[in-house]
């Protein structure tokens, strides 16, 4: 299994298929259509924000990004609901970041805020 996953990747990779590879799609997504996945969340303050790839692959490069915040630390309540979700506190506000969402999820996302939040 390992090894079909690894190949499959490398393939996408030979052509060119980045749109096939979750890293990439999310990467590439444009500032705008972040913010209207924010905005359709109805579940915080819709903010603009920075990602940084991690893991080494492009160090030093930041993505502008768009996010949600909630005031406050619910952090721990996130990472306590039955899908867990991470997230950052800055200035006192819990911020998700959609860079790092598939849209698949943001559904999840809105519920774990809403309940992080009641």
């Amino acid at each position: 299994l390992v090894l079909g996953a690894l190949q499959e990747i490398a393939l996408a990779y030979l052509r060119r298929d980045l749109g096939a590879l979750p890293f990439w799609r999310l990467a590439s997504a444009p500032v705008d259509y972040l913010r209207r996945r924010a905005e359709a969340l109805e579940a915080g303050e819709v903010v603009g924000t920075e990602a940084v790839t991690g893991g080494g692959t492009l160090p030093g490069v930041v993505i502008p990004s768009a996010g949600v915040a909630v005031d406050g630390d619910v952090r721990a309540a996130l990472r306590a609901w039955s899908t867990p979700v991470l997230a950052r506190v800055d200035d006192g506000r819990t911020v998700c970041d959609l860079r790092a969402v598939d849209p698949a999820d943001d559904a999840v996302l809105a519920a774990a805020l809403r309940a992080a939040c009641s």
